[in-house]
């Protein structure tokens, strides 16, 4: 009979050691069918909040298309914009010095376009009285 006490005490033993053991696995469920709903409401609830999410990011990328496409600066931006510019110190002297760039950058006249003619060389009268001739040729005409 000591064998079969002894068998009986290691069962009970054994089984109480496996009740330990699950309820430091459960935590603070009291038993598994707790935890089981415990999962099932989580799996839902996270169900729930991911379609959220989804609809808002949906929601929010065509919000941002339509404003990308569609507005124009308002007035208020633009002088939102210039009071912002106009406090920077550092934009000031970019605009500045694009402007004063482009004022001082040299422009070349060009001299012969379209295949224009070209000038006759110049008549220097030789004398006085050739002066006065073509003094009289400007003067009748």
């Amino acid at each position: 009979m000591d064998n079969l006490t002894q068998t009986e005490q290691g069962t009970a033993d054994t089984a109480g050691a496996e009740k330990e053991n699950a309820a430091a696995v459960l935590g603070k469920f009291k038993d598994v069918e707790t935890l089981m709903k415990a999962y099932s409401d989580l799996q839902a609830e996270f169900t729930r909040r991911s379609q959220r999410l989804s609809e808002l990011e949906k929601g929010n990328k065509a919000q941002s298309l339509s404003d990308v496409e569609g507005k124009e600066p308002s007035r208020m931006d633009e002088e939102q914009l210039l009071s912002a510019a106009l406090e920077n110190d550092r934009v000031k002297d970019a605009v500045i010095a694009d402007y004063l760039k482009s004022v001082s950058a040299p422009k070349s006249v060009p001299l012969l376009s379209g295949g224009g003619g070209v000038a006759a060389p110049r008549v220097a009268p030789k004398s006085v009285k050739e002066a006065g001739r073509l003094a009289q040729e400007f003067l009748k005409k």
